[in-house]
């Protein structure tokens, strides 16, 4: 399945970056759902894929990184596909605004595992905003969910987002 946000019936043209990304819902033997912090802001586990590297590699390289969890192809099931289109993205590294396209393509994985931060590998920049990841039960995911970010920069996209995936994966478990 693949959902597409474009309100405004952007075209991309070569001036747009384009992205390729992966996240995952996370789900423990608790039923509860990992999610992270990064400064203000809750996103799932996951990030950019480098220009060779399959979503699968990029998944399973995400989730090592951020989880301290090595995850096999067998645990990761693919959920559906996210293409969005945003003309006003902000850019933190130059302080100015981009149009973005990015397809994010969304695993849903259940596990036994704990996250281990002896085994995570953040880059400086999650460093530098407080990365942190945690399970919580679904109640207070939804709260976190549904706490309106407009306020920050690129917050009501995180937001919009976030909604998607708790409307096609989350509420369904």
């Amino acid at each position: 399945m693949k959902i597409k946000i474009n309100p405004d019936n952007l075209e991309i043209d070569d001036s747009w970056v384009k992205l390729r990304k992966v996240r995952a819902v996370v789900e423990n033997d608790l039923g509860e759902i990992a999610i992270c912090n990064e400064g203000e802001k809750c996103i799932f586990p996951g990030g950019k894929c480098h220009k060779s590297e399959t979503n699968i590699k990029a998944i399973q390289r995400e989730l090592k990184e951020e989880m301290g969890i090595d995850f096999n192809l067998k645990d990761l099931n693919k959920v559906f596909k996210l293409e969005t289109f945003y003309q006003n993205y902000f850019n933190f590294r130059t302080n100015s605004f981009y149009s973005r396209h990015t397809i994010t393509t969304y695993y849903y994985v259940k596990t036994t595992k704990k996250i281990d931060t002896h085994k995570m590998s953040l880059t400086e920049n999650e460093k530098k905003k407080n990365f942190t990841i945690s399970f919580v039960n679904k109640k207070d995911l939804s709260k976190m969910i549904n706490k309106d970010h407009s306020n920050l920069p690129n917050g009501q996209f995180f937001d919009e987002e976030n909604k998607i995936v708790l409307e096609q994966i989350v509420n369904k478990l």
